[in-house]
């Protein structure tokens, strides 16, 4: 298996640039599949400087209905007329975050596609929920839901039905577990609903199965310290092969990963390639 960073919060490549989005390609067993498009057509930039075609994808993953990880769909469309987009039937919505004194902003951090362009692509996309076996090897699975000893580190809000803002329940949180070596490899976006609740989500669908390897934005940053230590020290505790820390999970925590993990925690980065 090889996967290519294509956007990340960093990069040390000076053909790529950086933005605060993901987007990973990644190519197993004949297949070539993207996860998640980055917050602009950054993605696509960096893939044409790397010399990677997007025109044979077979298929987009998206993690979940926030910009940072969806605004370069239309130019992934412009490059790609034929690949599926698998995204949870809860994901196209506006959603909000907030500030540090815990008020609501009011710009949109959720999906920003114009209807007109989900109208144009409507024949693509693949409603997801629950589980979806997306090949032979990669499973799409949602349902994930939040564990009460390691809690949401951050609140977003979306309208509800009669347009009231309302705490999002992250129930359009998807993930992709890669099937290879003997063993799984965890692909998350931002890991909203906890990567404990990840964890505990893939080993009930895949009981006999070891997770060899988690790429993935964890969203660690808005924790505090203790609170933060917590999960990178149980994480580092399940006997993982490689953690790719990335994304939103904030470099306090990047660096308490590296510290007990020595180089079995990689520090990706936009532009960046690993083979497994």
């Amino acid at each position: 298996m090889k996967i290519t960073f294509l956007s990340d919060n960093k990069t040390e490549n000076s053909l790529c640039m950086a933005e605060w989005g993901l987007s990973v390609m990644i190519e197993s067993q004949n297949h070539k599949v993207l996860f998640d498009v980055g917050a602009s057509s950054l993605f696509l930039e960096n893939a044409k400087n790397l010399k990677l075609p997007i025109d044979d994808v077979e298929a987009v993953v998206i993690s979940h209905g926030h910009y940072d990880h969806t605004e370069g769909m239309e130019a992934f469309c412009d490059s790609n007329k034929d690949a599926k987009i698998f995204i949870h039937k809860n994901a196209i919505a506006k959603s909000y975050g907030t500030d540090e004194k815990g008020r609501i902003e009011s710009y949109n951090c959720g999906i920003r596609w114009s209807d007109d362009f989900v109208k144009s692509i409507y024949d693509r996309i693949v409603f997801t929920e629950n589980i979806v076996s997306l090949n032979d090897n990669m499973t799409i699975i949602g349902n994930i839901e939040p564990l009460k000893e390691y809690p949401m580190a951050e609140t977003f809000y979306r309208p509800n039905h009669e347009g009231r803002l309302v705490p999002d329940s992250m129930d359009h949180e998807q993930i992709l577990v890669v099937k290879e070596d003997g063993g799984l490899y965890v692909f998350s976006g931002c890991s909203h609903t906890g990567m404990m609740a990840i964890i505990s989500r893939v080993r009930e669908v895949f009981p006999q199965e070891r997770i060899l390897g988690i790429i993935a934005g964890m969203h660690l940053y808005p924790l505090n310290s203790s609170q933060r230590r917590a999960v990178v020290d149980t994480i580092c505790d399940l006997g993982v092969k490689r953690i790719f820390p990335v994304h939103c999970t904030g470099m306090d925590a990047i660096l308490m990963f590296r510290e007990k993990l020595g180089e079995n925690c990689v520090i990706a980065s936009a532009g960046e390639s690993y083979e497994f």
